[in-house]
């Protein structure tokens, strides 16, 4: 496949990209200003493409199978989360793309019909901007009917670690373990990234992955 993927020299974006060159794709490696790709990312074709300039960004995804983003707010810069799936689901239309996923935020699962993590009592004060800011991001591309879209959310905690190819995933409800933890590697969330480009089973939905 053609995999369009914005942000994919950051810590999730180049395990995405990784696998999918690693699985034969080929993948249009979206960054915001000129840069070298990693080493692990050769293979790539590298666009420049700032996701405000829509000009530059339908040029850049045009004859994609998928539109991928791995796009991270830095800190303060929450609210850019909602800009940015703007910006995505208007490039995505004008490239011709029906396929867009991109990667969320465990905030916006539910513990229990009608209840998000982020609205629990226990949801840490630090996180809440982004998860906050993540939940309006969904509510973009819930709006974008025309789209296959997926809001594909990692575990609680995402991080380093060995790649087990062993995972769960599902829609909508929040993942954890026997023991109450929630957590996957960015190899294995990547994994599960890239196979839900390769055979979509949660189009027009909220997914998870955790171990």
């Amino acid at each position: 496949m053609k995999i369009a993927l914005v942000a994919a020299t950051g810590k999730i974006g180049r395990q995405i990209a990784q696998q999918a060159i690693a699985r034969g794709h080929e993948v249009t490696a979206v960054v915001r200003r000129d840069t070298d790709l990693p080493p692990e990312l050769a293979g790539a074709r590298l666009v420049i493409a700032p996701l405000d300039d829509h000009d530059a960004l339908v040029a850049a995804i045009r004859g994609n199978d998928v539109l991928a983003s791995a796009y991270g707010p830095a800190p303060g810069a929450e609210a850019t989360l909602s800009e940015i799936a703007d910006d995505l689901i208007a490039a995505a239309r004008d490239a011709g793309i029906r396929r867009l996923i991109v990667v969320g935020g465990a905030g916006s699962l539910e513990l229990a019909p009608g209840v998000q993590l982020v609205d629990t009592p226990d949801f840490p004060a630090a996180y809440k901007p982004v998860a906050l800011a993540h939940r309006d991001a969904l509510k973009r591309y819930q709006a974008a009917d025309d789209l296959d879209w997926t809001f594909y959310s990692p575990a609680a905690h995402i991080g380093p670690g060995e790649k087990r190819g062993v995972f769960r995933s599902q829609a909508n409800a929040f993942l954890a373990d026997a023991d109450g933890n929630s957590a996957i590697s960015y190899a294995d969330y990547a994994d599960a990234f890239v196979g839900e480009i390769e055979q979509p089973k949660y189009p027009k939905n909220i997914a998870t992955v955790a171990y």
